[in-house]
């Protein structure tokens, strides 16, 4: 069950440290540390409902008039006043980066106008209180000091597709899902096989193969760039971003950090990044395109890269065993052969 905690500041160096071990743990919930958008997106915060807010009620989402007291009698189609110690964040959540802007300028939205509204979710198995959609406002309400949260109940998910794609459709409805965060959740949910592969995440999502493959390649920016990144709402096209990364992977993160904050300075756009990154490497065309798909096998993790135009193929893995690098030899000899 998630806590409640108090926000507090952190030296540059200290989030530097923050963010070097958050890139090696598991990504759900509140374990994100990020922001796509440096701005929550204001419709988010200004859309009007009809019924007034009162801390205490719980609501009838048909009739939309309050019944007295508190309640813990859970029911789909009601909307609750959620102490915000028994609500656990999405774990599919599709928003993957959250930056201190975003989360102060809910708080002073709770603070100043309420909760507009509400956030959806689903009772698990031990009857806890699980978000589908909301996290800005919870962590919002967080950082603002309050108690509770407003809960819309929801018929709980058949399948973990199902809950990401709900969680999904609700952000891109409010323009708040962005291609950084895509790429991030997209690379957890095909290494955990929530979808098989790219192709059936692109199917069940609507983009094509080559959309979902730039996408997926954004994950390899390093944490440092994508939270810089995050905080410029300009830079999150998908256009930019794969320019960014290109010029990241031949010129390493140090100067791409100076890059992006010089695009942020004095607007550069997508297609002079991709010059800079073609004068530095002092090629006249573009690279072939490549495709990425992620792959495990025996524990380890790691992608098959296909590049089109010259017919290569490469097979990363990293955490295989000794005798899993022997056996995996061995299969691929026997395969070529």
């Amino acid at each position: 069950m998630a806590t409640s905690f108090k926000k507090r500041a952190l030296s540059p160096a200290k989030m530097q440290e923050v963010e070097a071990v958050t890139a090696a743990m598991p990504f759900s919930g509140e374990k994100a540390l990020f922001s796509a958008q440096q701005a929550v997106s204001s419709a988010a915060c200004a859309v009007e409902e009809k019924q007034k807010f009162v801390p205490g009620q719980t609501f009838d989402a048909n009739a939309g008039v309050p019944h007295g007291g508190a309640s813990t009698d859970y029911q789909v189609g009601h909307i609750y006043d959620v102490a915000l110690s028994a609500i656990q964040s999405n774990p599919l959540n599709p928003r993957f980066v959250y930056t201190d802007t975003a989360i102060d300028l809910m708080a002073k939205s709770l603070k100043a106008n309420g909760q507009r509204v509400s956030a959806t979710a689903y009772l698990d198995e031990n009857i806890a209180v699980v978000l589908i959609e909301g996290e800005t406002r919870l962590r919002g309400a967080r950082a603002a000091g309050l108690q509770t949260l407003r809960v819309e109940i929801k018929k709980r998910p058949s399948t973990d597709q199902a809950l990401y794609e709900e969680a999904r459709a609700a952000n891109v409805e409010r323009k708040e899902q962005t291609p950084l965060d895509d790429a991030l959740r997209w690379k957890e949910l095909l290494t955990k096989k929530v979808y098989p592969n790219q192709r059936a995440l692109g199917q069940a999502l609507g983009y094509s193969d080559e959309i979902v493959s730039r996408t997926v390649s954004l994950a390899s920016l390093s944490s440092r760039n994508i939270s810089v990144i995050a905080e410029y709402p300009d830079l999150l096209s998908l256009k930019m971003l794969v320019a960014i990364r290109e010029y990241a992977e031949l010129m390493g993160d140090d100067d791409a950090l100076k890059l992006i904050l010089e695009i942020a300075a004095k607007g550069l756009s997508s297609r002079e990044v991709v010059a800079r990154r073609m004068a530095a490497q002092k090629l006249p065309t573009k690279r072939p395109r490549s495709s990425r798909e992620a792959v495990s096998y025996k524990g380890a993790t790691g992608e098959i890269k296909a590049f089109e135009k010259n017919g290569r193929l490469e097979l990363s893995l990293k955490g295989l065993s000794a005798e899993s690098v022997q056996e995996l030899t061995i299969a691929l000899h026997t395969l070529l052969a």
